[in-house]
């Protein structure tokens, strides 16, 4: 499937398009027939060729705009109508920059009421302002609802967006929907991403799952976990735990709420006056956000959001502002969130103080946006820390060992070291020297490497990156944990352990693959069956020499 949303000033043809593509109206409310314009959000689809084309028919009016921007979410394209005897209008450049900074480049123009004598605008004009942009990837078409014939802009629709990349989008579903049937029970709605999937469902920040009764799309009835991009309604079970709203986020783990968002501008910041009324709008939520200010990080400048409630969102979400008291735009990609104001004071004191901020010299753990390829980076949770790092923080909690439990482990980290409460027992697993036991540090008094163990878990494992599998229960346990604590031996998966020289020999052969890599060329490169290849893979990318960067499997080298 997929999903398209409309653009484009009130009465400039939107809803007319889709009645022409697929012969529904999507005005349903009273007052949208009475006024003739739309309101809410508007859906349908129509099929060519045996390829579905969810349809998102958004508000044209100013007075709606909040609902407009919730149409975009997670679309692979926009049909964007512009009347040609109105021509290009302030709620055109609205929708228009909406959609630049949002990233949505995927944009199909019609030129529409083509059978009116009276022009506003011509394809000229509206194709020498688009070439401006240059990664707008655009097609204009002229349209008339009652001259154009049905096949040829369906035959338009399909080849266009045939040949475009999808939109990426972290694996998500924003609700923008929710209301009950009788008999049925609640049901929410909203646009699933490319590799959102259905089986572990989490609202928000919650840690329980969503109970999922069935999933539709266009009506039809789902039965597997992974959709691609899809217009998808869900029914609720009726105890569930979760309530989602209209501005939820569905994702497939467990999100940290956030006060503070930090993202990567589409356009140069100088081009945005920040001054006035700012709100911000992220999947099918807006709001009015408190401050807005910006820092260079690593030498790239870094906008920085303060929310006035928290809310739960992914990295790689794409975000937009809006000032309202000067009507403009401004957006990019999220890079970080996170609700730790003791890390948003220090960086702030900080950044005023050097005017640039050393990513892995300021966090303790480094956010994956801010990696500089410098390091030997370790993965912990969705961050980054390097050996260098790892060793300076240990000799820090040797240094401070009291203060550290006096305050308790968790408090102590998070307030001075920045790190969340979901990361420290994993980082604690890198140390050597000590351990942690109910939020205080202990001295590590299992180090001792007892190398016999060590020689016949290595003979055992063999050379060959196809390792076999170890009985540890035939071990101590305290000889096992010493191998894992320092460095010996690695965890894999429950059932797969590779020693030292092993990993070192995985290295060796990322080494010999080109920047981006994929499944198969890292199958080929090491000679391995699939039942070593991803797992392996995995297994790098905690380690930080990779990076997964798509659902296909690609990796990036970090090392």
């Amino acid at each position: 499937m997929t999903v398209l949303a409309t653009a484009g000033h009130v009465d400039h043809g939107k809803s007319t398009l889709v009645n022409f593509l697929t012969g529904q109206e999507t005005d349903r409310l009273a007052e949208e027939k009475q006024r003739g314009l739309t309101i809410n959000l508007g859906f349908t689809h129509f099929e060519y060729k045996e390829k579905v084309f969810s349809i998102v028919d958004v508000p044209g009016h100013s007075d709606y705009f909040k609902n407009t921007v919730s149409g975009f979410s997670n679309v692979d394209g926009i049909l964007f109508c512009v009347d040609i005897t109105q021509g290009w209008s302030q709620q055109s450049e609205d929708h228009f920059l909406s959609l630049i900074n949002l990233g949505i480049n995927n944009v199909l123009f019609f030129l529409t009421k083509i059978d009116k004598s009276e022009t506003s605008i011509n394809k000229g004009f509206l194709k020498d302002k688009l070439n401006n942009y240059k990664d707008l990837n655009f097609k204009i078409v002229e349209f008339s609802s009652l001259n154009s014939d049905h096949l040829s802009i369906k035959k338009t629709i399909y080849n266009f967006f045939s040949k475009t990349e999808n939109q990426k989008n972290p694996a998500s579903m924003w609700v923008d929907r929710v209301f009950t049937i009788d008999g049925i029970g609640k049901i929410v709605t909203g646009t699933a991403s490319k590799d959102m999937q259905f089986e572990k469902v989490y609202v928000n920040g919650q840690h329980s799952e969503l109970e999922i009764k069935e999933l539709q799309t266009i009506g039809k009835k789902i039965n597997t976990s992974n959709l691609y991009s899809s217009r998808v309604a869900i029914s609720l079970k009726k105890n569930n735990k979760s309530n989602p709203k209209k501005g939820s986020l569905l994702s497939n783990f467990v999100s940290l709420p956030a006060d503070y968002i930090f993202f990567k501008p589409k356009i140069s910041y100088e081009k945005f006056d920040s001054r006035g009324t700012l709100r911000v709008y992220v999947g099918t939520h807006n709001q009015i956000i408190n401050k807005f200010k910006t820092v260079q990080i690593n030498g790239q400048t870094v906008c920085v959001v303060q929310l006035n409630k928290s809310i739960s969102l992914l990295n790689f979400q794409k975000i937009l502002l809006h000032n309202l008291s000067k009507n403009i735009f401004f957006g990019g990609d999220v890079v970080f969130a996170t609700e730790n104001t003791y890390l948003i004071k220090n960086l702030l004191k900080n950044y005023k103080k050097n005017q640039n901020i050393i990513s892995e010299e300021f966090f303790s753990l480094v956010p994956g946006s801010f990696i500089r390829n410098s390091s030997d980076y370790k993965k912990i949770g969705d961050f980054y820390i390097s050996n260098e790092k790892l060793i300076s923080l240990e000799e820090h909690i040797k240094s401070n060992f009291n203060e550290i439990n006096k305050d308790g482990v968790k408090e102590y980290f998070y307030k001075k070291l920045f790190i969340n409460y979901s990361e420290i027992d994993q980082l604690f697993e890198n140390f050597s020297l000590f351990k942690l036991n109910q939020n205080q540090i202990i001295v590590n008094n299992t180090l001792n490497i007892n190398q016999e163990v060590l020689k016949e878990i290595k003979v055992s494992l063999g050379n060959k990156l196809s390792v076999n599998t170890i009985e540890f229960r035939n071990y101590k346990k305290e000889d096992v944990k010493a191998l894992f604590m320092n460095s010996y031996l690695y965890r894999v998966s429950d059932s797969l352990v590779i020693s030292r020289e092993h990993k070192e020999e995985l290295i060796k052969i990322i080494h010999t693959l080109p920047e981006e890599f994929s499944i198969t060329n890292f199958k080929e490169a090491s000679k391995l069956s699939r039942k070593y290849t991803i797992p392996f893979l995995e297994f790098l990318d905690r380690e930080a020499i990779t990076k997964k960067i798509n659902s296909d499997g690609v990796r990036r080298k970090i090392l």
